[in-house]
Parts: structure tokens; sequence; C-alpha cells
């Protein structure tokens, strides 16, 4: 009987260790950001929502502006470090950085090694092709050996063809310029090359030798969201609340607005152009 309740009071205890240690672990989250007085933001440089300028070095754009103001709710100061889309996976598990404000469209194998944040927005993908090629009209008809693609590596239009245009040419950049594939159909080392359907439409309107396919129906239309730790539970539901709260105040479309009209889609409750006007 005596061994029994000494069984008993052990397993108890240790009952109440773990109890009391989940707690302490996930506090630790948010309690290193608190005590460092810093967020350590990762950033890609893609405008205009996140802009560099090559000789001050300093940031702007919307992403910058809502990470700022979130930190800034935070009691914290905004540190920004930039990564690349191929790497910002890796910063995140290494704990180089504690959010990524990549606009970065959530996929299921990207799901399977970060947490994403609710979406900010919504965005379909399109083509961009030769503005003389009339080779294509489907997605099928890029399938071929002898079409050459190019896409930014680590971005969700490089997992797009993989798994939907196998047969063509990959050609994958390692950039974060999304514009780097554009520029491989401009100068012929490219047929194809696919990219978001608001980034495509700015590089076509300034440069006449391309133009663009599926404007009207995007190939894949997916949530853009930011990525946290796998497991970073506590910091992901501050910034879940930080950014339903930008959204439904109006303050998200008058930052957004700053920079850019329309062409993305939000859910409130039902997809609406956004930014909205002002």
């Amino acid at each position: 009987m005596k061994r029994l309740n000494l069984l008993f009071t052990i397993a108890l205890m240790v009952l109440t260790m773990l109890a009391s240690a989940a707690p302490v672990q996930a506090a630790g989250e948010l309690a290193r950001i608190t005590q460092r007085g810093e967020l350590r933001i990762g950033y890609v440089p893609s405008p205009p929502g996140t802009a560099k300028d090559p000789r001050s070095g300093e940031l702007t754009g919307f992403y910058v502006d809502i990470a700022r103001n979130i930190a800034d709710q935070m009691g914290v100061e905004p540190v920004f470090i930039e990564t690349t889309w191929a790497n910002f996976v890796a910063g995140l598990q290494s704990d180089q950085f504690d959010v990524s404000i990549a606009a970065t469209f959530a996929t299921v194998k990207r799901a399977m090694a970060v947490d994403f944040t609710r979406p900010l927005f919504y965005l379909g993908s399109v083509a961009m092709v030769g503005k003389d090629d009339t080779r294509f009209d489907s997605i099928e008809q890029m399938n071929d050996p002898s079409v050459r693609i190019a896409v930014i590596q680590g971005t969700a239009a490089e997992d797009f063809v993989r798994r939907s245009i196998p047969e063509a040419q990959l050609v994958s950049l390692a950039t974060g310029n999304l514009t780097a594939g554009f520029m491989e159909v401009v100068s012929g080392r490219a047929d194809v090359s696919f990219e978001d359907a608001f980034t495509a439409s700015q590089f076509a309107a300034q440069q006449p030798s391309v133009k663009v396919l599926f404007a009207d129906d995007p190939v894949f239309f997916l949530p853009i969201a930011w990525t946290v730790k796998q497991g970073n539970a506590e910091l992901k539901s501050v910034f879940d609340i930080a950014l339903q709260d930008l959204l439904m105040s109006g303050q998200l479309d008058r930052i957004v607005g700053a920079y850019l009209e329309g062409g993305r889609f939000v859910d409130q409750p039902n997809l609406r152009d956004f930014p909205a006007s002002l």
C-alpha cells in the first residue's frame, strides 16, 4: 500500500510539473521579444510593399508601415533584416528573425514548414510572354520540353510550374526580384514567366515588348500572408488580432492605399476590391 501511495504521489508530481511547464514555455515566445525590446522582422525587397533605397538603405512600403504599426502596439522597436524568397523559411527556423513580412502565398508545402498569419489579402497569378507570341492559349500548351519557363526560386509560382507544367524547362532564378523572370522573357532567355497579377500588370505597363496572359482568369488564386516560426502560437495570435483590427477599422485600406489602388482582394466577409477607395 505504501508503495502504491508513493507511486501515485510521484505520478501526481510529474503531471503537475508538466502542466505548469507548458505555459512557461509558451510565454517565452513573447517574453523574449519584450525583454529584448525588439521585434526582428525579416523582409524581401518587393515594391510597393517593401522598398529599399539603394543609397540610404531606408525602407518604405505598406508592409513596412503595417509592421511598424504592430511593433508600436506591442511596445517594442521594429528591426528589419533582409532575406530572400529562398531563405526566409530557414531564417525563421534558425531564429534570425521573429516574423517574415515577405508577401507569401499560403500553400500546403510552406504550411508544413512555417505558420501563416491570417491573410492580408488574396491575389491571383498570371503568365507573361512576348507581345508577339501567339503559341499559348492554355497552360496545357506550355507543358512541352521546348518551352522555357522562368520563375523566382522559392515562390508559389515555382511550385505551381513544377506541379502543373512538369514537361517544360524550368528556369529557377535565385533572386528576390519578382520581375527577374519577366526580364528573362524580354531578353529571349525564357518563353514564359509566372508571377502575381499585380506585379505582372505593373511590369507590362512599363515594358511594351511583353503581354500578360490569363489576366481575367488567374491560373491560381491564393491568400497572401506573413509567416512566423512553426509552433510560435503566441506571436501568430498577436499578428492575427492586429491585422484583423487594422482591416476592420479601415486603417489597412488607408496604409495600403497610400501606395497603390485596388488590384487585390480581402475577405470582409466576402471578397472585395482592396484597398477600397476612401
